[in-house]
């Protein structure tokens, strides 16, 4: 292949980058992206509702009984999809290394 038809190559490759599949890594960058966002922001979320429980049971003199019921409440529902998110993202970034 000449030299000319090289860079012609070159330049069909930056005018039309699904001739290559460039955008298909872009979109799957996007896409880890937006899994990421998700992912922090259900950790923050998690850690809000908490904070929020310790605060409500601070205000209103909950016993140490009802604040145990209500945190094994809230974690028994939100800390099983916690633990795969935070599982996930630890294994991605074993991968990664």
């Amino acid at each position: 292949m000449s030299t000319n038809n090289k860079k012609v190559q070159q330049q069909r490759i930056d005018e039309f980058p699904d001739a290559v599949g460039l955008s298909v890594i872009r979109r799957a960058e996007k896409r880890e992206g937006t899994r990421s966002s998700i992912a922090l922001f259900y950790v923050i979320g998690y850690l809000v509702i908490i904070a929020g429980v310790l605060i409500m049971s601070a205000i209103k003199n909950f016993t140490i009984s009802d604040n145990k019921d209500m945190l094994l409440a809230i974690s028994g529902i939100l800390s099983g999809p916690l633990g795969f998110i935070i599982g996930y993202y630890f294994k991605a970034a074993n991968k990664e290394e």
